[in-house]
């Protein structure tokens, strides 16, 4: 071993005492300009695996500055070394991609000018062995990747280089290669099936741009038909490559010559192994999903041609149709995987299929195409894939249907997405012949109900699903229904089928219930259809569905029942009494210990429920369905059958103010208490101020729920829900009560405002500004009342809020944002009670315009800023109407200050910023109003030019300031201020921003 080859295996070693020596040493060697010849000399004597790599990537990194007499050098001792030693000697996998490269490297330079016989010479090293044979080939899959390739990112040069070398392959080399591929698929097919399955890789990378003809023939499509006929190891590669020949572009007409003339489909129906292994069935499935879309998409392009065309797009017709049955065969495979390959083609024939139709292209096409086929060609189609689909929609018995994440495991959300899919499918088929598929719909559930017995439960729910998909396809339902139409009957016919409505397995309820929904509006439509059909679907969702023993069925029949509730308001509207009996006992709302809330739980003790009871989401569904009910009651029986509703939820709360109430659970009677109150607000839900008869009902309750609030004031903390449920009540009442609320609302405030909660705190300001929003200048007296609390609780939290990560940060954004949109809302309403304490020297008064002010001094935050801008025009305008001099009571320096310094700076391409520019002219509108006394006047406007000389500090051009002083000194419309103010700001960025 020589200074050279020790040097080198250092580098490898990574020894940093002597690696810098190593590196310079052959560092030198690269530098010399026989280094190449070094390289190769030393590559081909030593045994040494890192030598090899190393002197072999030394001379591809020299081969681009090699001279074109070194290359030839260069390529005379690898072609040398290929005949000579490769097949005596086993290389390493590595080295032989190196030389591969190598090799490419030269053809790349020099084919075809200087070096014509590039591939020649690989060609005619093949008999020297099996060895050279994967040379040839590994030289091939490289010289693709490295040169070749569309889907490698290339310069403009290359891809210039690149179609030279490919316009003189085609010319020279194409029929030689493919002729040694054809060698080698027929005598290597059981000595080297590697090597035939590398071939046939190989093929599949070349045939996107040779000559097709050089494969599309009978002897080279014989031979790889006949590896996939044989189910050899190479298959899965011999279908690709079949493949790949059928897909290639080229003119529509010359490919169907080309399928017909080789017969295709029958080299098809001859190759398939139909009892092959899932894997080779797999490719098969998407080789057939291949050609087929090949097929159509030639036949899409053939029939809109001329005349010329038409026999060429009957035999893609044909085509298609002769390879039907055989994608049908897989389509319906047991294995989903198999089946998935061929929804593909499927769903793009069936997106395509309704314009092949005779008389449906007169409404799509400008122009009559060349070929079209009748309903009656179409129909055996159609109809054997709306059979297949049933069988395909059926879940498998694999799938875990209650594993909550079966949508991250890939198996299961393949098939998820392949039925999906198949419902795309269905629905296509029925746009293109809705009676075939209304046909077809009364035919299976015929057969359902009939056959029940023999049917699988997955098979049962498989025909409901797709049943109520097709309530989803036909236009007008509702007209169809009214009509007593196919889907009328089907339904009927199913509701009437004793064993399937009363069937135990959770996936035929679950169907079912979302039948009844799709098309529960018959029972509405002919009401004399209700006593039977109706009341047997209610019998069904108490017994079955909100009994179940199973916790998924009961929720989803839980809300389901609501949404088939409000389809029969009417009809159901008498029995809400008997309904309401039915569901007694789980109407009650259970006391839970506080004990069963785990400590970090992320739930407030009203969601937790006893085993055996409701859900409280699910107890609420079925809360506000008795309720919409009672709403379609006479206006006599309005408030009885709410009264009935609110018994039980009112009475324990009247047990929990008599302390009797079970054990000194403190933490659990509060919550027992908020449990009530959601199931009261929840009841509410459906009622409005239209319903005045049951405003005394509404006022005895909140009478309770006021004495609860008193008892529990200690007891407002997020776990126990009993805030969160009294202000979901008063939400509520809002909506129910109207202006009546008002005076009740004033008992609630306090206990509602005993929260430290910042997201608490939060919702609150918002309930505040809907209640301004509702009840606009009623809430004047109100909100004088209120505003030091609803204003000062949040306000002191707020100023307490830490700002040391971003998400306190935007914690604390929030809750200024729905304070700063309370004041804005309250100044546009009953701005009234916003001066009052603001021009009375009040505390809360003082905090409000310092608040403002806050909100007008981050020009990044938009919402903030038009909020405070919103707030203070709302509110000088109102002062200017009445007294233009009290307008110097306000901050003026400040307010101006913030404004104008924000203005300027704010993110103009934010919409919001042109809704800050107006409310900021009309600011200025105001405070310059010509009708306060003079001397106010002068010292707002040397206020004024001060704040807008700070908001532009340097620049130069004082045309924009001066134009904008002007305006305002004229008394000019608001819209000329904003013009003015706009053109401060952008000469402003312009120069200096």
């Amino acid at each position: 071993m020589d200074d050279f080859e020790r040097a080198i295996r250092v580098i490898f070693t990574q020894d940093p005492s002597i690696g810098a020596a190593a590196n310079a040493y052959c560092d030198g060697i690269k530098a010399r300009p026989d280094g190449w010849r070094i390289c190769w000399d030393r590559f081909s004597q030593t045994d040494a695996l890192e030598v090899k790599f190393w002197c072999a990537q030394v001379i591809l990194q020299a081969m681009g500055s090699m001279a074109p007499e070194a290359r030839l050098e260069l390529r005379t001792k690898v072609l040398g070394w290929l005949g000579e030693v490769v097949p005596n000697t086993q290389q390493e996998v590595v080295v032989k991609n190196k030389v591969a490269l190598i090799y490419v490297g030269l053809a790349r330079l020099d084919y075809p000018a200087s070096w014509a016989t590039a591939w020649q010479d690989l060609m005619g090293l093949m008999d020297k062995g099996l060895p050279l044979v994967d040379f040839f080939l590994r030289v091939l899959a490289i010289f693709d990747q490295e040169v070749i390739s569309d889907e490698v990112q290339r310069s403009q040069e290359d891809r210039q280089r690149s179609h030279q070398i490919k316009h003189a392959m085609r010319e020279r080399d194409v029929v030689a290669l493919v002729e040694c591929w054809y060698r080698i698929l027929t005598t290597l097919r059981t000595s080297a099936p590697q090597m035939v399955s590398d071939c046939l890789r190989v093929a599949s990378l070349y045939i996107v741009w040779i000559e097709i003809l050089t494969v599309a023939n009978d002897k080279f499509l014989s031979a790889v038909c006949s590896i996939i006929a044989e189910a050899s190891a190479s298959a899965s590669e011999a279908c690709e490559c079949l493949a790949a020949i059928i897909s290639k572009k080229m003119p529509a007409g010359k490919k169907m010559m080309m399928l017909s003339e080789l017969r295709v489909c029958a080299r098809l129906e001859a190759c398939v192994q139909k009892g092959g292994t899932s894997q080779q069935l797999l490719k098969e499935a998407e080789m057939l999903n291949s050609i087929a879309e090949a097929v159509l998409e030639a036949y899409v392009d053939l029939r809109v041609q001329d005349a010329q065309s038409a026999s060429a797009a009957q035999v893609a017709w044909d085509s298609i149709s002769a390879l039907m049955p055989l994608i049908f065969w897989f389509f319906v495979h047991q294995e989903h995987q198999i089946a998935v390959c061929l929804e593909p083609f499927l769903t793009e024939f069936f997106v395509k299929v309704k314009s092949f139709v005779k008389g449906a292209e007169r409404q799509e096409m400008e122009t009559a195409p060349c070929h079209s086929v009748s309903l009656e060609q179409v129909r055996p189609i159609l109809m054997q894939t709306l059979q297949l689909i049933i069988q395909r929609t059926a879940y498998p018995a694999w799938f875990q249907h209650h594993d909550p994440n079966i949508e991250d495991d890939e198996q299961h959300a393949l098939f998820i997405r392949f039925r999906k899919s198949l419902a795309k499918i269905y629905k296509r088929i029925f746009l293109v012949d809705e009676q075939l598929g209304l046909q077809f719909v009364q035919a299976s559930t015929a057969q359902l109900t009939q056959n029940l017995a023999g049917v699988q439960p997955m098979e049962v729910d498989a025909v409901l699903y797709l049943f109520k998909e097709t309530g989803e396809i036909v236009k007008q339902l509702d007209q169809h229904l009214q009509a007593k139409g196919p889907l009328a009957s089907a339904f009927v016919q199913l509701v009437e089928c004793e064993a399937l409505v009363n069937a135990d397995h959770w996936a035929v309820q679950l169907a079912l219930m979302e039948v009844y929904v799709r098309y529960g509006r018959l029972l509405a439509l002919h009401p004399d259809l209700f006593p039977r059909y109706g009341q047997r679907v209610l019998q069904a969702f108490v017994s079955r569905g909100i009994r179940s023993s199973n916790a998924h069925v009961v929720s989803r029949a839980c809300f389901m029942f609501g949404r088939f509730m409000k389809l029969v308001k009417a009809q159901a509207a008498p029995l809400v009494a008997q309904i309401q009996e039915a569901l007694q006992d789980l109407l009650v709302v259970q006391y839970v210990p506080s004990a069963l809330v785990p400590v970090q739980a992320e739930v407030s003790l009203t969601k937790v429920a006893i085993k055996g009871s409701l859900k409280a989401d699910d107890q609420a569904y079925l809360f506000e369905a008795l309720a919409n009910l009672a709403t379609a009651s006479k206006p006599e029986e309005l408030r009885p059958k709410l009264e009935m509703l609110l018994k039980g939820p009112a009475q324990n709360l009247t047990e929990i103010l008599g302390n009797r109430a079970p054990g000194n659970d403190v933490a659990g009677c509060a919550g027992w208490a908020g449990r009530n109150i959601e199931a009261i607000a929840t009841v509410s839900k459906p009622f409005t101020v239209q319903h005045a008869s049951t405003a005394p009902a509404w006022e005895e309750v909140l009478v309770v729920v006021a004495r609860i609030l008193e008892k529990f004031v200690n007891q407002m903390s997020r776990e126990i829900g009993l805030w969160r449920a009294a202000l979901f009540l008063c939400r509520r009442m809002v909506e129910v009560l109207g202006d009546r609320f008002l005076e009740i609302l004033d008992t609630y405030l306090p206990f509602l405002y005993a929260t430290n909660d910042q997201a608490d705190l939060a919702e609150l300001t918002v309930f505040a500004h809907q209640l301004v929003c509702q009840y606009q200048q009623k809430t004047g007296p109100y909100l004088q009342k209120w505003l030091p609390q609803i204003f000062l609780r949040p306000f002191v939290v707020w100023q307490q809020l830490p700002e040391q990560s971003e998400q306190l940060k935007r914690e604390k954004l929030e809750l200024s944002s729905a304070l700063l949109q309370l004041l804005k809302e309250a100044a546009l309403r009953c701005p009234g009670a916003i001066l009052e304490p603001m021009l009375g020297n009040t505390r809360h008064g003082q905090e409000i315009i310092g608040f403002l002010l806050v909100g007008l001094q981050d020009a990044r935050e938009l919402k903030p800023l038009q909020y405070a801008a919103n707030a203070w025009a709302a509110l000088l305008a109102a002062m200017s109407a009445e007294s233009a001099a009290a307008i110097t009571a306000f901050p003026m320096a400040q307010l101006l200050q913030r404004l104008l310094w924000s203005v300027v700076r704010m993110d103009y391409s934010d919409f919001q910023s042109q809704k800050v520019l107006n409310e900021a002219s009309s600011i200025l509108h105001s405070v310059m109003n010509r009708t306060q006394p003079q001397v106010h006047l002068q010292q707002t406007k040397e206020t004024f030019q001060q704040a807008l000389v700070s908001a532009l500090p340097g620049l130069r051009s004082e045309a924009a300031p001066r134009r904008l002083c002007e305006v305002l000194s004229q008394d000019c419309s608001v819209k000329d201020v904003r013009t003015a103010l706009q053109q401060c700001a952008l000469d402003w960025r312009r120069e200096c921003g």
